[in-house]
């Protein structure tokens, strides 16, 4: 680590401690983290002692007997204002939604490359939130009636559309490819679709697509 550089603290709470120390044996190899595996019981106990503070928790909240509330509430107890950060082996859209709602800033799957873990991690630290894309794909997998209609707002349904796929994680080329038009027509729809919602960013454009039941 360079002189003067920021160390990012990252704690992996996992029952299971192989994986635990696995992941934090990788962060642990890249410049400027610093990841502690620790040992935690299904009620969110500590098994040993905890340095802390962390900036980051990454855990999977299926492990776990408490309600994803229940668990924030312990989580802030034990680590303040450090960012969350759920990963799943299990596909289960609603603890997703449930989390995100709670104040977990990213979700993903247990099955993701390290890269994706990594650049999840970096849109966490600078204050975004993260859906890995295969599985915000799988949050809106479920049948169309059972999906809450789009606030109205004025939203074309183009615009909507837009900002769906811009909150599941795909790019605006992603978006062009599917909609046969170009990246910057892409950009003009989102653009007038923020503007009518009075929101600027992706963060913002997930946070209201998480409260309007899109994902």
């Amino acid at each position: 680590m360079q002189p003067g550089a920021t160390c990012l603290d990252i704690a992996i709470l996992d029952q299971n401690p192989l994986l635990a120390s696995g992941i934090s044996a990788l962060l642990e190899r890249q410049e400027a983290l610093r990841a502690t595996a620790l040992a935690v019981s299904p009620e969110l106990d500590m098994r040993e002692a905890v340095s802390g503070p962390f900036d980051l928790i990454v855990l999977d909240p299926s492990e776990f007997t408490l309600t994803p509330q229940a668990m924030v509430a312990r989580l802030r107890d034990m680590f303040g204002g450090a960012r969350l950060i759920g990963y799943s082996a299990t596909d289960n859209p609603g603890l997703a939604r449930a989390c995100l709602a709670q104040g977990f800033r990213a979700f993903l799957s247990k099955t993701i490359s390290f890269d994706a873990l990594r650049t999840a991690i970096s849109a966490v630290q600078s204050g975004a939130i993260y859906l890995d894309p295969r599985y915000a794909d799988a949050i809106l997998a479920t049948p169309a009636i059972q999906r809450p209609p789009a606030p109205a707002r004025g939203l074309t349904e183009r615009e909507a559309y837009v900002l769906k796929s811009v909150a599941r994680g795909k790019s605006l080329k992603e978006i062009g490819y599917e909609l046969a038009l170009s990246s910057k027509t892409v950009e003009t729809y989102k653009a007038r679709g923020t503007s009518k919602l009075n929101i600027s960013g992706r963060r913002a454009i997930v946070d209201y697509a998480i409260r309007s039941g899109w994902v």
